[in-house]
């Protein structure tokens, strides 16, 4: 791939908030942590070299948050203050975020300071299926985003998979599949199944990129085996 294309698709994520949603349910509890934590830590890393406002993390259950990372050490240590525990509730977590930055956008919309509000991508890494109801959280999201025929990719959720559950890639793919038909919304679902290796902050930003740009829906990251997955988006600086 030319260094102008990276460049040019490297543009393209500046012009978007990343909100990172990690799963801390009690079934994350060792390799798949650090592994979650190893990917995250090196986005903010990488994130510090396109977007001066780095990355948000949020849990699922612990309510601590990292705003705007941009340093590994940052991520690193605060994913050593959380413990792993619970349940799955990724609709809750999902409601909360997006009540907020609908309520955002709508007030900049109707004082005709859209601008102002940068679309926003939600990235969610999890293991297994939820133990609650994101999907009619997702459907009102939509639904709202129709009402006043906000841009397509003013809000993107982007489900990653970590470690190889079957229910979990089968629900999945349910979300990212159904939604669309059955309720007459919006697109704003992208699903990435286990891609059959430890998850990287350079397979995020190509997720990350592919959700953006609407190329990756009923193929998660398998669409970029023709180009960008075939070597490094990003020249990665440092050990990873």
């Amino acid at each position: 791939m030319r260094q102008q294309t990276i460049d040019d698709m490297l543009e393209t994520l500046r012009k978007y908030d990343t909100v990172i949603i990690v799963d801390d349910s009690s079934s994350m509890i060792g390799a798949r942590w650090a592994e979650a934590a190893s990917a995250l830590s090196a986005l903010a890393d990488l994130a510090g070299q396109f977007d001066a406002d780095g990355i948000d993390i949020h849990f699922l259950n612990d309510d601590r948050v990292g705003k705007n990372m941009t340093k590994r050490e940052a991520v690193e240590d605060l994913f050593n203050q959380i413990r792993p525990r619970g349940v799955t509730p990724i609709g809750e977590r999902l409601e909360d975020l997006l009540r907020d930055y609908l309520e955002k956008l709508e007030a900049a919309y109707d004082s005709g300071n859209l601008k102002s509000i940068k679309p926003v991508n939600f990235v969610v890494l999890t293991d297994g299926a939820p133990t609650d109801d994101p999907e009619s959280v997702i459907v009102q999201a939509a639904r709202r985003l129709d009402a006043k025929h906000f841009p397509l990719s003013q809000v993107g959720i982007q489900f990653v998979q970590i470690g190889k559950s079957a229910g979990a890639a089968r629900y999945l793919r349910e979300l990212d599949d159904n939604l669309v038909s059955q309720y007459h919304i919006r697109d704003i679902v992208d699903t990435t199944k286990y891609i059959g290796k430890d998850l990287s902050a350079d397979a995020l930003v190509k997720i990350l990129l592919g959700g953006i740009n609407r190329r990756v829906d009923n193929k998660g990251v398998e669409v970029f085996n023709e180009d960008a997955m075939k070597g490094p988006i990003l020249r990665l600086e440092g050990p990873y």
